[in-house]
């Protein structure tokens, strides 16, 4: 078996990792007398499970498996005879039979008592810490509801919804779902609040974060110790802002109740503490957390094992606040939280919730088929971003929706209004190869970055000419106002392509001087690649390399510190990063730019999806540029994000 498995990684249908885990297997079932059929369906599970977790799967479902479906083999008629050999291997023994197969085998478990690195549970099989980490997960929104379960201060928080709202609210009037999520968190210990782009969220945990505060002034408590948090610097960054600007705003309330809003946002790891080089964090079920209420915004982009650390380090009394859109892109870690738990929204809420809604905000919501769980969920449905600019938003509901032809169509549609623009690829068989297809199609790219980053680059140069002559600020926000996104990282247009050939274009046009594109020089943009706590630095946050008002080069990066300054490092203080010409979709959450250019392959790739495609349209706020040719948009339109996970069950079960 490892010899095929061997085989299947030198085709990359399977990666070292996977392999390499199922080689580990096999130095440990060496010592025990299993039979031939036992050790090898072993090796076969073991790398199939590293597979499935490598895909965002938490778990593999074996009532669905078929045995022809195995690592997708049978979507590729040339590895129809290597499938054929791997059954034959495990004598064609079904998913079913599996468990009952290697119930003795050491590496397998059937009950979570018995701790191995794989577990047989309900018909899934998982690794056992993701196993652990969805039952964590699960047990702490069981609780969370049970917490929540006495009886509503309805008096009270009609008084504070009152207070945070001007509008009286009459019964014929549009259900305003901001107010009906504020009402709800007042009272769960959990919530979630999606909502797609526009639709309020910050407005909403603004209102929502002074109306805990007016609750606890009301009953003479002491105002809640408040944690804000984002997956990425980036989105903490933001998070930040936006709750600063919404806050601004605010004016019938006291000073002490706003400054009782914290004003900065942290990187969920460094909320929790997260230990370098270890999975260990500080903050656990033995060291809690001593905030009374933490909320996480850019909800999608939490992991299973991540949620699993952030429920085990809360205290129990504290309360837990997601934002996120359920219908962005899911974590690129295994799970997808926020899109199972938002697939509980189209249950309605319970009788008992609608009466206590009615009653706070006035509205007239009718019950519906609803777990315990959904009371603690809020969808946000009115997006206020777009206004006038109707087709971005026009474009994002129609690839929600899977309309397919009439998605593509929207293009035409709105081509004169310079707001929405696709350039298709070459076809194939106007060119004389593959190698000059690609060619092609990188060089359009690349003549559309000369094109869009000039401005920004001339602002460098003007920097670099004259320091103080243009402030960092203005080079940020010409370098912000354009984003070009690529749907793979690896790939004839991927990430690591296109920014080495955008930068040498950039080059030729006279707009960057290097003698190398891995050269440090003035206007590179750059993207860091790893947590640098020590240097207050995050994955993901994007700097320029600029020179100061000395002349002395730097790394600025986009956040403002607390005197209102960029962030600036010194370039030795900088080491694992990589140029930000373009990113993935992945990447691009938690941002907005004024116009995004989205990079599709030129073939159909399994990553393709409707929802990265729509976390894509919604970067953009004015403009929408895509490089990508009919068939591939419509498949990737077409194709819905579908994680294999055992949570949704098991709260089902739960409640």
């Amino acid at each position: 078996m490892l010899n095929l498995l061997l085989e299947l990684k030198k085709e990359k249908i399977i990666s070292d990792l996977n392999y390499q885990f199922a080689c580990f297997i096999e130095s440990k079932q060496k010592q025990y007398n299993y039979s031939e059929k036992q050790s090898d369906l072993a090796l076969l599970l073991a790398a199939l499970i590293s597979y499935q977790v490598g895909l965002g799967h938490t778990a593999l479902q074996l009532n669905s498996l078929t045995l022809s479906t195995l690592f997708e083999l049978n979507a590729k008629p040339q590895y129809h005879l290597l499938l054929e050999k791997i059954l034959q291997k495990i004598g064609k023994i079904s998913p079913l039979e599996w468990q009952c197969t290697l119930k003795d085998h050491i590496a397998f478990s059937d009950s979570p008592e018995k701790i191995a690195p794989m577990l047989f549970q309900n018909g899934l099989l998982y690794f056992y810490r993701y196993w652990q980490a969805e039952h964590q997960v699960a047990a702490y929104l069981q609780q969370a509801v049970k917490f929540s379960e006495k009886l509503p201060n309805t008096v009270l928080n009609n008084k504070i919804i009152q207070q945070l709202f001007d509008n009286h609210t009459s019964p014929q009037q549009d259900i305003d779902w901001q107010k009906v999520a504020i009402a709800t968190a007042l009272e769960k210990q959990f919530t979630l609040i999606s909502g797609g782009p526009g639709t309020g969220k910050t407005t909403t945990v603004v209102k929502l974060l002074l109306g805990h505060q007016l609750k606890q002034l009301e009953q003479n408590a002491p105002f809640l110790q408040i944690a804000l948090a984002a997956p990425t610097g980036k989105a903490a960054s933001r998070m930040k802002e936006s709750i600063e600007s919404k806050l601004a705003e605010e004016n019938k309330l006291s000073p002490a109740i706003i400054k009782s809003i914290p004003m900065e946002a942290m990187t969920i790891h460094r909320l929790l503490g997260a230990r370098p080089l270890t999975d260990n964090t500080k903050f656990n079920a033995k060291n809690p957390l001593h905030y009374d209420l933490v909320v996480l915004d850019e909800a999608s982009m939490i992991d299973l094992s991540m949620m699993a650390k952030i429920v085990q380090a809360l205290k129990p009394t504290a309360r837990l606040i997601m934002l996120g859109d359920k219908d962005q892109l899911a974590s690129v870690e295994a799970g997808s939280i926020i899109g199972e738990l938002g697939s509980f929204l189209e249950y309605g809420y319970s009788q008992k919730h609608c009466d206590y809604l009615n009653a706070v905000t006035g509205y007239q919501i009718n019950a519906g088929n609803a777990l315990p769980i959904c009371d603690s969920l809020s969808h946000l449905k009115h997006s206020y971003r777009f206004g006038e600019k109707i087709w971005i938003g026009e474009l994002a509901n129609a690839v929600n929706e899977q309309k397919i032809n009439r998605s593509w169509d929207i293009f035409s549609q709105y081509k004169n209004s310079g707001k929405l623009e696709n350039i298709r690829y070459p076809e194939t068989k106007e060119m004389l190869d593959k190698s000059n297809w690609v060619e092609k199609s990188v060089k359009m790219i690349v003549d559309k970055a000369i094109e869009l980053y000039r401005d920004y680059l001339q602002a460098v140069k003007q920097r670099e000419a004259q320091p103080q002559s243009i402030s960092i600020k203005t080079i940020f926000d010409k370098f912000q106002k354009v984003r070009f996104l690529s749907a793979l990282r690896v790939s004839e247009l991927g990430v690591e392509r296109l920014n080495i050939a955008i930068a040498e274009g950039l080059r030729k046009a006279g707009l960057v001087k290097f003698n190398h594109s891995r050269d440090r020089y003035i206007g590179k943009p750059i993207m860091i690649t790893e947590n640098m706590p020590s240097n207050k630095m995050a994955s993901g946050d994007i700097g320029i390399i600029l020179p100061d008002e000395n002349g002395e080069t730097s790394v600025y990066f986009d956040s403002l510190q607390a005197d209102n300054q960029y962030h600036r490092l010194p370039l030795s203080r900088i080491s694992n990063y990589e140029a930000a010409y373009i990113m993935t979709v992945h990447k691009s959450q938690g941002s907005e730019f004024e116009h995004t250019i989205l990079i599709l392959p030129l073939s159909i790739s399994p990553v393709l999806t409707k929802e990265l495609i729509y976390t894509a349209i919604t970067r953009a706020k004015d403009k929408f540029t895509l490089f990508g040719n009919e068939k591939v948009w419509k498949y990737s339109v077409g194709t819905k994000t579908e994680r294999q996970s055992g949570l949704k069950e098991q709260l089902i079960n739960r409640f």
